[in-house]
């Protein structure tokens, strides 16, 4: 999907640009400290700048003689892509049992690891049951493991069984959110970042609802890109408010859960900000956005509501029960914990995602990302400080590989408009030009016409038909010219 530039991108792009000079000197300097030494840790605070600046150009210019002089059929595209999907998924699921198991051993052999609270509230024991969790995420993260646990039995191996479901229902959400708003190209490469990253693989060594609060995300973030696609393209008229009502319910009900997945509201301005396909205009927007947020008031309160029912309050202390674990979030908060000691990964991650800073002043009216950059922006702080309950590490860490692959999709696919024009005019130059007309003259008099010049046929032409007279040597005379035979009455031919 493409969106019109509006004032606002410009401000969104200043911050934006501003937040890429920070990640990139703070990446440099401790990559610089980590493997050169800590004396001239500043300097490699300036390292990122100059390979940005150089590999930026250079990847624009490869690609672009690489488009000139082959062409990739869809078909071509279609295959590349299931073939990233594939390696991607199975690959990385190899990748993620191996780990999990070796850290499950780990664990069984070395007592000192505790395996975390949520573990303890998750494990069956006879007799006992755990109480309600106040936080509507983590309760559902710990009532689904005690189901897990009591398949599996319990054990670190098969808690981490469950984080690896998670991370690949995450990476399956992931792939089809972005495939629905950015195409194939950009889905493969946030798909390959997420399957093989570090960083990302190893969040399933710590049992907590951090990757169901992923997969619960990105699950919805792929409902609401389908039903802003759907309006964009489509003219359903009553069929698109049905499905804005139920979208907002949804919505509601996962805010419920956890008060970080409000990002998603900030998705829905591409219904005004996204190039229309369908007929009708912008007419209806207004009207499905207020039911989509009409529906999530109706769908958060419900939930409430339900979860009141079940605890034996009434609504207005089962609210003050879910506003409770927001206000003491600033104990727990983690430090420097999404980049970790994986600052190459980042720092590739980061010099993908600052091509837009590049793109946006090159691009036209329209463009690709602009949907992207709030939600962005708004998490990036996480990098320093994550002041929420579960955690929004695997979030942003997303969000910002989706930035990076739009980034590289643009330096790699941007300016066809320009490629094709110039294609028009090498192949208009190398055509032979058409005879002009010849003047008339001021007398007034026309210039005799001149003779058409045909094609000589290559093919042999017909001989000219000559008339022929038939004549015979044998001449039958006129007595012997009886053709035709009496019949005598009754005759039946019957000899």
């Amino acid at each position: 999907m493409t969106y019109r530039k509006t004032w606002f991108d410009y401000v969104l792009w200043a911050v934006y640009a501003g937040i890429c000079v920070m990640l990139l000197a703070y990446v440099g300097n401790h990559i610089y400290a980590f493997y050169v030494g800590a004396p001239m840790a500043k300097l490699g605070t300036f390292l990122p700048f100059p390979i940005l600046l150089c590999l930026y150009p250079g990847i624009r210019l490869s690609s672009q003689a690489i488009r000139k002089k082959h062409h990739f059929s869809s078909h071509t595209a279609a295959m590349t892509e299931s073939l990233v999907v594939s390696v991607s998924f199975v690959f990385g699921l190899l990748l993620r049992l191996k780990e999990g198991l070796l850290m499950a051993s780990i664990y069984a052999d070395a007592p000192v690891f505790e395996p975390g609270e949520y573990y303890e509230m998750a494990v069956v024991r006879a007799g006992a049951d755990s109480p309600a969790l106040t936080h509507g995420l983590s309760d559902l993260f710990v009532r689904s493991l005690r189901v897990v646990l009591s398949f599996l039995g319990n054990s670190m191996a098969a808690a981490m069984l469950f984080q690896i479901f998670l991370q690949t229902l995450a990476m399956l959400f992931a792939y089809l959110a972005v495939r629905k708003a950015a195409g194939r190209f950009a889905a493969c490469t946030v798909l390959l970042l997420l399957s093989f990253s570090d960083a990302f693989i190893r969040k399933i060594y710590v049992i907590d609802p951090e990757c169901m609060l992923l997969a619960v995300l990105l699950a919805g973030l792929w409902l609401v890109l389908c039903f802003v696609k759907t309006v964009l393209y489509n003219n359903r008229g009553t069929g698109d408010l049905a499905r804005a009502s139920i979208l907002g319910i949804g919505l509601g009900f996962l805010c419920y859960l956890d008060m970080s997945m409000a990002i998603l509201f900030l998705f829905l301005a591409g219904l005004f900000t996204g190039k229309m396909h369908a007929e009708g205009g912008r007419k209806r927007m207004a009207g499905s956005l207020f039911l989509i947020l009409a529906g999530s008031v109706a769908g958060f309160m419900c939930a409430i509501g339900i979860d009141a029912s079940f605890s034996g309050v009434s609504v207005y202390q089962g609210l003050i029960s879910w506003i409770a674990p927001y206000l003491n979030v600033g104990m727990g908060a983690r430090i420097f914990s999404v980049i970790g000691m994986s600052y190459p990964f980042f720092s590739v991650l980061f010099l993908l995602a600052s091509f837009l800073g590049f793109e946006f002043i090159r691009g036209g009216r329209e463009q690709d990302f602009s949907l992207w950059l709030l939600p962005c922006i708004l998490l990036s702080p996480v990098f320093l400080m994550d002041f929420s309950i579960v955690g929004l590490g695997g979030a942003v860490q997303f969000f910002w590989s989706v930035l990076a692959a739009l980034g590289l999709k643009n330096v790699v696919f941007g300016g066809q408009a320009e490629a094709l024009r110039e294609k028009i005019e090498e192949i208009n130059a190398a055509a032979v030009p058409i005879p002009a007309t010849a003047p008339i003259p001021a007398s007034g008099a026309l210039a005799p016409a001149q003779k058409p010049r045909f094609i000589e046929n290559p093919l042999p032409l017909p001989k000219k038909h000559v008339k022929r007279e038939m004549d015979y040597d044998y001449e039958v005379p006129e007595a012997d010219m009886h053709y035709q035979i009496e019949i005598t009455a009754g005759d039946d031919f019957d000899r």
